[in-house]
């Protein structure tokens, strides 16, 4: 009988022969299955899949091409890293079957990106500079932006193939700027850019932005359009990865859409949205300078005397405000008051001040005041012509009449065009219709003189005159008291601004402290030449007499017998010390020949009013009475007795006591110019 035990023993020889060979199989398996795990985590393992060889290549040059693809792929913890490995092997499969998508997609945690060791401190590293714009990242994943929760890969996307996980200014652009009034921006524009550079536009024209951010000058003053698009989302997006009905219809719930694809899930912003650009604006737009939006042509004019353009017999010679791009409304901020116009805006000093400071206070008012009064003489100069060309030859009379054209163009665009939109071009009009003029006489024999014109300093001739226009022929407040004439200094003398003013740091300074600090310039030396620089009028006008001691000091006599001014003006006061005429005129006083009259031809028979009555009929030589008394300024008993010295013998003994003079009985009129001229 055989025995039971015979199979069991036979079991226990295949379990024991065969034990061995499991626990080699599983320990072979365990390992091959940890060595493949490893080996699947090297970045190398990625590129076996050709649709994933862009991304590695991208990767291997980022600046994350030292840390391993499951580093940022799985985020912390075994849970994530069991849940990646299953996802990494449902793409393997999908490549072995050939089911495989040629846009691989994979959502990276905050976590992996915030691990030890990584960007643990990024919340709070303060604000850093990208490319010149400020950022926090403490604001930005801290805090809602716009109600919505960001992630890291908000920003730090690859929207653009071979840019792995860089930062998107698209995505930036697009939540500052969606939606948001003009010049109003999420953030503001210093929140970005607190430290706009120094720029130097095509042109030449420097723009010195730190100061305009200092004195809280708005950028739309400038900049009106900085980007362009819209960043909508179009519904029909949705079906490019959606197909169910009930998912396209949350479109309409955009709070519930940005929570399930930003925060929820990695999906970049333009997957569902437009791009929207962030640029300065070209010169082409500021040309433009928005000014259709209320009237269509209405202000060629202005636009035209703005850039430089549209003139005849000049070049193009464009505003330097037009070349630093500064829109209609930059300057013309103060809403009108006119009924039917209540959009209509005008621009005042203030609107200079918003953005220069107050030294621009009076420069808009000059401006206008000074090229009214050019305009103003212009205007007849070519009205003249005009009226002259009715009587031209008929052969000669169509030239004329073509400049003559031009020239009244460039007058009514300085009119139209307001000369305050581009004074160093209005006044170059001015110049240019008057030459015009000028040749259309010529050209059409008229019987018309074209005046000469005194239009003042050019408006472009210096950087001072380009603001302070007219200057030149105003008086103006001295700072040591009195006032200043601009006149003989920046015309007869040739002076430039800057011998009395200080540089454009300090602008509106002078050098001068007092009228003391003239002497320098005015009394180093004492000429004729120098003088009369100044003082032309003295000597030729009623001006040049003046009173010296009682006594009336013409200048005329004395400047064209004594060749200079120091006998009596000391330098470099030029004060005039105690003058003792007698100094001078003695020897003429002696001098054979000489009569009073030579030197006092004033009107001696009105101031010798006295002398009229019928006992003085015959008047007596001038020495009778001023030789007893040069200095005569009233009827006195020295100069009656110089006659009557045998009448005056004995006379006051007889009069009453008290009584001296020759008046007290005589009827005796004031002595008239005493001192004589």
């Amino acid at each position: 009988m055989p025995d039971a035990s015979t199979p069991r023993r036979r079991i226990s020889r295949w379990i024991r022969a065969l034990l061995p060979v499991a626990i080699l199989g599983i320990i072979l398996l365990v390992l091959g299955t940890v060595g493949f795990i490893e080996y699947s985590a090297q970045p190398g393992f990625c590129k076996g899949c050709h649709n994933m060889v862009p991304y590695y290549d991208s990767w291997a040059t980022s600046s994350h091409g030292n840390v391993p693809c499951i580093q940022c792929h799985y985020a912390p913890g075994i849970k994530a890293e069991a849940m990646g490995k299953l996802q990494a092997a449902n793409q393997v499969v999908k490549y072995v079957t050939g089911s495989f998508g040629t846009r691989p997609w994979a959502e990276i945690e905050d976590a992996a990106c915030l691990r030890s060791g990584c960007h643990s401190e990024r919340r709070v590293a303060g604000v850093l500079d990208y490319n010149g714009v400020t950022f926090d990242h403490a604001k930005h994943l801290g805090e809602l932006r716009r109600g919505k929760q960001l992630r890291c890969t908000s920003c730090h996307s690859q929207i653009v193939q071979g840019n792995h996980l860089t930062v998107t200014p698209e995505t930036c652009v697009l939540c500052h700027f969606k939606d948001r009034p003009v010049g109003q921006p999420i953030g503001g524009c210093v929140g970005c850019h607190p430290n706009p550079p120094r720029v130097e536009s095509p042109s030449g024209y420097v723009v010195e932005h730190a100061r305009y951010v200092q004195d809280k000058i708005s950028c739309v003053s400038c900049h009106q359009e900085v980007t362009t698009g819209n960043g909508a989302a179009d519904k029909a997006r949705c079906w490019v990865c959606h197909n169910e009905p009930e998912r396209v219809e949350v479109f309409d719930d955009p709070a519930r859409v940005h929570q399930i694809h930003i925060t929820d899930h990695k999906v970049e912003c333009s997957q569902c949205h437009s791009e929207i650009q962030h640029r300065l604006v070209k010169e082409a737009v500021a040309v433009e300078l928005d000014c259709k939006s209320c009237h269509s042509k209405a202000h060629d004019a202005q636009l035209r005397l703005y850039s430089g353009t549209g003139g005849h017999g000049t070049a193009t010679a464009p505003s330097k405000m037009f070349q630093a791009r500064v829109a209609c409304l930059g300057c013309h901020e103060e809403s009108t008051r006119i009924r039917g116009h209540e959009r209509v805006q005008l621009a005042d000093g203030a609107s200079c001040m918003s953005c220069h400071g107050v030294r621009y206070a009076n420069v808009l008012p000059s401006w206008q005041r000074e090229m009214e009064q050019r305009v103003a003489a212009v205007a007849p100069v070519v009205a003249g012509a005009r009226a002259a060309l009715r009587t031209a030859a008929a052969g000669r009379r169509t030239a004329a009449d073509s400049l003559l054209r031009m020239a009244e163009e460039n007058l009514e665009l300085v009119r139209l065009g307001r000369p305050a939109h581009n004074v160093a071009f209005a006044d170059q009009l001015l110049r240019a219709a008057v030459d015009l003029t000028r040749q259309a006489v010529t050209a059409g024999g008229l019987s018309y003189a074209v005046p000469r014109l005194d239009l003042g300093k050019p408006a472009d001739e210096s950087g001072c005159a380009s603001c302070h226009l007219g200057v030149e022929r105003q008086t103006v407040p001295f700072s040591g008291g009195g006032s200043f004439p601009h006149e003989p200094h920046a015309i007869r003398a040739g002076m430039t601004c800057a011998q009395c003013h200080t540089p454009l740091d300090d602008h509106g300074g002078t050098r001068l402290k007092d009228p003391a600090s003239c002497q320098a310039c005015h009394h180093a030396k004492a000429t004729p030449a120098d003088c009369a620089t100044c003082h032309r009028s003295v000597g030729t006008s009623g001006k040049g007499v003046l009173n010296v001691d009682g006594r009336a000091f013409p200048h005329g006599p004395h400047t064209k017998a004594v060749p200079t001014c120091a006998p009596c003006h000391a330098p470099p006061s030029m004060a005039v010390a105690k003058v003792d005429c007698a100094s001078c005129h003695a020897q003429h006083h002696a001098a054979p020949g000489a009569t009073c009259a030579s030197c006092h031809a004033g009107d001696l028979k009105g101031k010798h009013e006295g002398l009229e009555d019928g006992l003085h009929a015959a008047t007596p030589p001038c020495a009778s009475c001023h030789e007893a008394a040069q200095e005569l300024t009233a009827w006195t008993r020295q100069v009656c007795t110089a006659c009557h010295a045998t009448q005056a013998a004995g006379h006051y003994e007889k009069l009453s006591r008290g009584a001296r003079g020759c008046e007290a009985c005589h009827d005796l009129k004031a002595v008239k110019g005493a001192g004589g001229d």
